[in-house]
């Protein structure tokens, strides 16, 4: 009896793995941005208020769910080698990517109607299409979702799986785990043919016969009107025909037609192409949420204006030199760093890992603000759209947040290292590596989506100006005129979670430590323990410290002044110092750099003899 199952993915060797890991997770995180902006922008403009946005939210909503279901595990286990999944996680997924499918074709096909409503019979459309009528469609897709989806996964596990495990896919689908199947699949199949006809087939019918009849009343409007009544359509037309096509592919071909690339490959087609495309094709092209002036209270321009790091004078010329190098010397450094760790075996270690990976926050988080800071220097000009700075703040959240939980797992890492070294292969094995990797970026994305909304949903209808370098929170708050309580508990909920529970670990491990240490015979054990404590300590010192100001000091406290020169501590000081104090002074890292210079010696010295 099989008790889990094995996703191959789609390649075998580590590098292939790891391109392809890169490239999903990049789509993924494009997505969920994506879809966040048209959140956003759809819930905080009045105008935006209608039907077609209305349905276009709930859409971008479920996109962001439906690719969460399948990208971070297969990323995960493409870049651990762990590929297996129990049989109840194996269901979990199959039910989910099932439920967000069906519910998607429902909305899209719910969507073609209201298109069709607000061209052929634009007098009724209010009357035809209203708020009572777009919430009861929007349940019952939903309701109807679940029974659906239940329905197909119930009718899958009942099956007996006894032979083979491996899945030639990178998530679980029905098609594949039928194959597997030692029991008699032919009912399983035939519903599946029936409901994919009725489904896909039904809608798409009802889509194509909506859009016969907007095409012909577009062709009879003016030429001027014509481009406009296109534009909303055409967006939805390929995304449409992307998904409903290659979802018929994979669940309407037959069975010994089947090739497992072939089937990944429409997979991918189904599953993330069209939550990517949406955002891009159906929305940001179009003017209304490009040129959305967020609220009818606001000002005329949605734009912002940042005040810059420094103001213009006879010293911003150095100070623009200074942050520059600080930038380009903590890409290098951070980068020089990723690139030892990996290519000498003696740094494959976990703390070396999660540092690696630390540096690799540091120059995400440092390029989401000093670019832009430099670039505005120049031209004179600290203008930001809202989508730009609703992205920035997205970023910054989530990437500070990651940090946050690094810096103190990592310091559970020490403690295993100096109080339990025995243990320390069992305790921080590679799966339990990568449980902490994935804890940190899932708390920085859950920070990202608690405050981006409740944020940039606020009516900003003061001065458009930010006294600040870049988009960040408690400097936007001053901005908003709203009524704020609502952000003000979440943001002190995430403080407290965010700043304050990974200071408590890092509190509680090294009260560990030190007393470990105090207990030491050896003063060169002591030395040791110390050196790889030191380091850590002086980034979480200087990192934690500027935080606590910003985040969790009333506003009674704060000056644009300091908010700038704290913001920069952490920002732009603290990327840079990681590399420096946390490992450029550790002899391991030391030794990695001699050896890479000796071993780029030798083969320089190979290159000349050669010539």
């Amino acid at each position: 009896m099989v008790t889990e199952f094995l996703l191959m993915g789609f390649a075998e060797g580590w590098k292939l793995r790891f391109l392809y890991s890169m490239l999903f997770l990049l789509m993924f995180l494009a997505t969920l941005l994506g879809n966040l902006l048209i959140v956003t922008v759809t819930t905080a403009d009045q105008n935006l208020h209608t039907p077609m946005y209305f349905f276009l939210r709930n859409l971008s909503i479920l996109d962001m769910c439906y690719i969460s279901v399948t990208v971070p595990n297969a990323c995960v286990n493409s870049l651990t080698g762990n590929r297996a999944i129990s049989v109840a996680g194996c269901a979990a997924q199959i039910f989910l990517v099932i439920y967000c499918a069906f519910v998607e074709i429902l909305f899209l096909t719910i969507m073609a109607w209201d298109r069709y409503v607000a061209i052929c019979q634009p007098l009724r459309y209010s009357t035809i299409i209203n708020v009572r009528l777009c919430v009861r469609m929007t349940v019952a897709s939903l309701l109807s979702g679940l029974v659906y989806a239940g329905a197909h996964t119930g009718n899958t596990f009942v099956l007996n799986f006894c032979g083979s495990n491996t899945l030639p896919q990178f998530f679980c689908d029905i098609p594949s785990l039928l194959r597997l199947s030692c029991s008699d699949t032919s009912s399983n199949q035939l519903s599946i043919l029936i409901s994919a006809v009725l489904v896909c087939g039904g809608c798409f019918v009802f889509i194509a016969m909506s859009y016969v009849r907007i095409f012909s009343a577009v062709l009879k409007f003016p030429a001027q009107e014509q481009g406009k009544a296109f534009s909303t359509c055409v967006p939805h037309v390929l995304v449409v025909s992307v998904f409903l096509s290659s979802i018929a592919c994979v669940y309407l071909r037959p069975a010994a037609t089947t090739e497992a690339l072939q089937d990944m490959v429409l997979s991918v087609f189904y599953t993330m192409v069209p939550p990517f495309l949406n955002p891009v094709l159906y929305s940001l092209r179009n003017k209304q949420v490009k040129h959305s002036p967020m609220d009818g209270n606001r000002t005329s321009s949605s734009d912002f204006t940042l005040a810059g790091l420094f103001p213009h004078g006879r010293a911003s010329g150095l100070l623009f030199a200074v942050i520059s190098i600080i930038f380009f010397t903590a890409l290098t450094a951070n980068g020089a760093m990723i690139l030892l760790i990996q290519v000498d075996p003696q740094l494959h270690t976990p703390m070396y890992f999660l540092l690696s990976h630390l540096s690799l926050i540091d120059m995400l988080y440092i390029s989401t603000t000093v670019p832009k800071t430099l670039v505005d220097h120049l031209v004179g000009k600290g203008t930001i759209s809202f989508a730009a700075c609703t992205a920035q703040y997205f970023l910054y959240m989530g990437l500070v947040g990651a940090e946050f939980f690094l810096l103190g797992l990592m310091a559970y890492d020490r403690y295993v290292a100096i109080c339990r070294p025995l243990h320390y292969p069992t305790l921080m094995s590679r799966r339990v590596c990568w449980l902490i990797l994935a804890s940190s970026w899932s708390g920085g994305a859950l920070d990202s989506f608690l405050l981006t909304p409740i944020t940039m949903t606020l009516p900003f209808c003061a001065s458009h100006k930010i006294e600040h370098f870049f988009c960040e929170a408690p400097t936007m708050l001053r901005l908003a005129c709203g009524d704020k309580a609502a952000y003000e508990m979440v943001m002190y909920v995430c403080c407290v979670v965010m700043l304050l529970a990974p200071f408590s670990v890092v509190v509680a491990s090294y009260a560990q430590i030190l007393l470990t240490v105090h207990q030491m015979r050896s003063s060169e054990g002591k030395r040791k323990a110390f050196a790889t404590c030191s380091s850590h300590m002086m980034v979480v010192t200087l990192f934690y410290g500027a935080a606590l100001y910003t985040y969790m000091l009333p506003q009674s406290y704060h000056t644009p002044l300091k908010d700038k020169v704290f913001s920069a501590f952490y920002t732009i000081l603290t990327p840079l110092l990681n590399p420096l104090i946390y490992s450029m002074r550790n002899r391991d890292v030391v030794g990695a750099l001699r050896r890479a210079r000796a071993r780029h010696g030798v083969a320089c010295g190979m290159g000349k003899d050669g010539l």
